[in-house]
């Protein structure tokens, strides 16, 4: 397989049609999406795909979910990109608006995907593979340190008092939202990770995206990626998120910017 992130037909075939059709929801491609995913996972499966190209798969969805708030708000966002903190020097980012690395971010997403299917380089792995669950809560807490950070450097030299903690980072600069895509195993998994982001909705998100799918039929090879959709709970829909997004994106473009001095700026896309 090729090792450029969207050489992957079904990968490069769905954002094309993105593009072409100028979809601005994810409910129009979820079928599209899924299908994507089940072919992908066969590769999986079979051994085809290396543990560097498995990254493909994240990188995808990174790209699929900014072009739909890109397409809803009607403004670039930044990949893959740095911004400054206190706390570590650097803060990576999957998106951020506004682009300019001049610019304090008024708004950050992490688009994460988790959960895979048995696979070779998985041995002792069970036969319905990598709970989504197994990997979140190491996502989340990734995640957390990252926001507050960013939301500390934002407040960095002023007046604005901290006070009660959740408060505070709700109201607190860059807005964050979380964009998961989930293959769960069955129901136990599904009420894991659904009892994580809820907490994470209550807490120092702004806003929770989530595609969740899971094998059509458990008890066959063919049917452990075969996907189907698993609806998510009210309000945290991808599309949700995305509207949520695009109403922090366009009411940030119409303010002043918040400079970053320039002793701080570093900006890079990978």
């Amino acid at each position: 397989m090729p090792k450029a992130p969207f050489s992957f037909p079904e990968f490069r075939s769905l954002l094309d049609r993105v593009e072409a059709e100028r979809i601005q929801t994810f409910a129009d491609i979820e079928a599209d999406f899924l299908h994507a995913m089940s072919a992908f996972d066969r590769r999986v499966v079979l051994g085809e795909i290396s543990s560097g190209e498995n990254q493909n798969k994240g990188l995808f969805f990174n790209e699929l979910i900014a072009r739909l708030v890109e397409r809803c708000a009607g403004f670039g966002v930044a990949q893959r990109g740095r911004r400054p903190g206190i706390l570590t020097q650097q803060v990576d980012v999957d998106l951020c608006f506004p682009p300019d690395k001049n610019a304090r971010p008024a708004l950050i997403a992490e688009v994460k995907m988790a959960g895979t299917p048995k696979h070779p380089r998985s041995p002792k792995q069970g036969w319905l593979g990598r709970p989504a669950s197994a990997d979140v809560d190491k996502r989340i807490r990734e995640i957390a340190l990252n926001v507050i950070d960013l939301k500390l450097a934002d407040v960095q030299g002023g007046t604005t008092a901290i006070g009660d903690i959740t408060s505070w980072i709700q109201s607190t600069r860059p807005s964050f939202f979380a964009i998961f895509g989930l293959r769960v195993i069955d129901d136990n998994d599904l009420r894991k990770v659904m009892e994580r982001f809820q907490h994470l909705a209550n807490s120092y998100a702004n806003g929770v995206g989530l595609a969740l799918y899971g094998p059509a039929d458990p008890n066959t090879n063919a049917g452990l990626v075969t996907y189907r959709a698993i609806k998510a709970p009210g309000g945290m829909s991808i599309d949700d998120a995305v509207r949520r997004m695009c109403r922090v994106i366009k009411s940030a473009a119409a303010e002043p910017k918040k400079v970053i001095p320039p002793d701080q700026l570093q900006f890079s896309t990978q």
